[in-house]
């Protein structure tokens, strides 16, 4: 293979994989975090679409544990989506 058709190939590599990557960030994910305790809607870029808390949760003299929970989950659901997109990305390029 000469250096124009790696060169080629390395383009039309970056095209797929910017491509696979802008779906990616339009697409919306939703994590479950402990049987519907909260629900986190977000999408690939990380922009968080809507956060649904069970009712049963809120509870005024407890605030400090509804907001663990709540920053446990959107970690998780960020963390979810880092490895998606890592997953994308190594798809297209370990061709």
């Amino acid at each position: 293979m000469d250096m124009k058709q790696m060169m080629a190939q390395a383009q039309k590599m970056q095209r797929v994989l910017e491509e696979k990557l802008k779906e990616f960030d339009q697409k919306v994910f939703e994590f479950d975090y402990k049987n519907g305790s909260i629900v986190v809607q977000m999408s690939g870029d990380s922009m968080i679409q809507k956060i649904t808390i069970n009712k049963t949760l809120i509870d005024p003299e407890d605030a400090i544990t509804l907001e663990e929970m709540i920053a446990e989950a959107i970690n998780q659901a960020t963390l979810s989506i880092k490895e998606d997109r890592e997953a994308i990305q190594d798809s297209v390029t370990n061709k």
